[in-house]
């Protein structure tokens, strides 16, 4: 390393010169003394003169060499320790002990950069270490992290926020600033008031990603980021926590409470109307309509205790409540629902088959009943009269499926995605006249979910619809 490193000539000619005047200097005081008392012929004096020159170089030459040499061992292994690429490629990882150079005079200053180097590679090694475990978690960090200067400059980001916000040519990019990888007002305003106040914020707001190329709702909490010691701020970080799913989820329960309520309300209003007008009918002595009366408020209470009894089903799917499994057959199942919806099949002279045979497979009975009572309900309440509904089993080694189909008047395609939401009706007024809750197909999924099943639709106008569970064999 050391002919890589220019030997310090500015401090060996500095020291060399003090030393030559001095020596010069101190020469011609005793000549003047010598002189004084001697009177010492002139040419002696040149050659004296010219003797003592050449030995006051030598001398300080020597003496200036021993000096500086020490000081260029240090210079050394000062660039070592520091590993800085001066004068030529300096190894950074030097694995030699720097106490294997000859000591000299300045040894104690030798030991100490010696330990001053054991000391850095010591903590650089902790520091290493400990910034790839902060890297390590903060890439597993569900939420998308960015830390930035206070001029809006992006320091770091995890790659959660990369995948959102962050195309492969600006991840790249050297001077990647907050406003080329978010253009919202709100999060650039809430970055800029963190950095001029000194004070965390947090706002809600809906940003587009590169994920699934939608808007997310997000959650952003933006804080200073302080020296520990001298406590002023040098930058800001920002967490932007996907909430997307928590806003459907409580969209989900909103539109829920509202459809709950309108179907309570419905039936509800009816029988108060028609037992206010009973009672009047009653004191007036009138009671030639009560009979009617009577049927319409007992139909509603019917619908009433249907649905209670939907939202009760749907209640028990929610809370996950353990499944009873045991050996079910399907044929059974689908016999037993037949002999229990025949009156309502009969009333609209609609014929159910069953084809297909499939061994008993491991499930709840009286959820699967539930789900083909479901499925053939709605078949016979949707369909026109003299039409027919199908029971069909299949089966392999890994799953049993059933298919309820009939040849009615089918569902419009644009309603399919959306049929298994709770209360969605294609048509509101004709599904309220057939008794529906519009709970039926929500409850239908839930129990296929619950099994680790699927439950799916095929439909097409004027030829029929197929509904499709797939039970896995457990």
């Amino acid at each position: 390393m050391k002919r890589f490193v220019r030997f310090p000539w500015r401090i060996f000619w500095k020291f060399y010169f003090y030393q030559v005047l001095a020596f010069n200097v101190l020469f011609l005081v005793l000549i003047a003394v010598v002189d004084t008392r001697y009177r010492v012929r002139p040419f002696v004096y040149n050659e004296a003169l010219l003797n003592f020159f050449f030995f006051s170089n030598f001398v300080a030459a020597l003496t200036s060499y021993r000096f500086a040499r020490p000081i260029h061992r240090v210079i050394l292994k000062a660039l070592r320790i520091s590993s800085k690429r001066v004068y030529g490629n300096l190894v950074e990882n030097q694995e030699d002990d720097l106490l294997d150079d000859e000591l000299d005079d300045i040894s104690e200053l030798d030991v100490a950069l010696n330990h001053i180097h054991r000391k850095m590679k010591k903590r650089k090694a902790q520091f290493l270490q400990a910034q790839e475990e902060s890297q390590a978690f903060m890439s597993a960090v569900a939420e998308g992290l960015v830390s930035v200067s206070l001029d809006e400059k992006i320091l770091y980001f995890n790659s959660q926020f990369g995948a959102q916000f962050l195309t492969a040519d600006r991840m790249k990019s050297p001077n990647l600033r907050l406003k080329d990888a978010i253009r919202s007002s709100d999060v650039l305003e809430g970055f800029a008031r963190t950095i001029t106040e000194g004070k965390g914020q947090r706002f809600t707001v809906k940003l587009p990603t590169l994920i699934d190329n939608q808007q997310r709702f997000f959650s952003v909490s933006v804080n200073p980021i302080r020296n520990e010691k001298t406590k002023v701020m040098y930058g800001v970080v920002g967490i932007f926590h996907d909430i997307t799913e928590l806003k459907k989820t409580e969209q989900i329960r909103i539109d829920f409470v509202g459809n709950a309520s309108h179907e309570l309300r419905t039936p509800l209003t009816s029988i108060k109307g028609y037992v206010d007008t009973l009672k009047e009918d009653v004191k007036s002595g009138q009671i030639q309509q009560a009979g009617r009366f009577l049927d319409i408020v007992s139909k509603n209470i019917d619908r009433l205790m249907d649905l209670v009894n939907d939202l009760l089903s749907l209640s028990s799917l929610d809370s996950q409540a353990a499944l009873k499994l045991e050996q079910i057959h399907p044929l059974q199942i689908s016999e037993h629902i037949i002999t229990e919806l025949a009156v309502m099949a009969g009333a609209k002279n609609i014929s159910i088959r069953v084809i297909g045979e499939v061994e008993p497979f491991m499930a709840d009975a009286k959820k699967v009943e539930q789900v083909l009572r479901n499925l053939v309900s709605n078949a016979i309440k949707f369909i026109p009269n003299g039409k027919t509904v199908q029971i069909r089993w299949e089966g392999d080694e890994k799953n049993v499926i059933l298919r309820v189909i009939d040849d009615g008047p089918g569902v419009p395609e644009e309603h399919l995605d959306r049929l298994f939401e709770r209360f969605y009706r294609i048509d509101k007024g004709r599904t309220r006249d057939a008794g529906g809750t519009g709970l039926g197909l929500a409850i239908v999924k839930h129990i296929m979910q619950s099994h680790g099943g699927t439950v799916a639709v095929k439909s097409v106008i004027d030829k029929g619809s197929e509904f499709i569970c797939t039970f896995p064999v457990k």
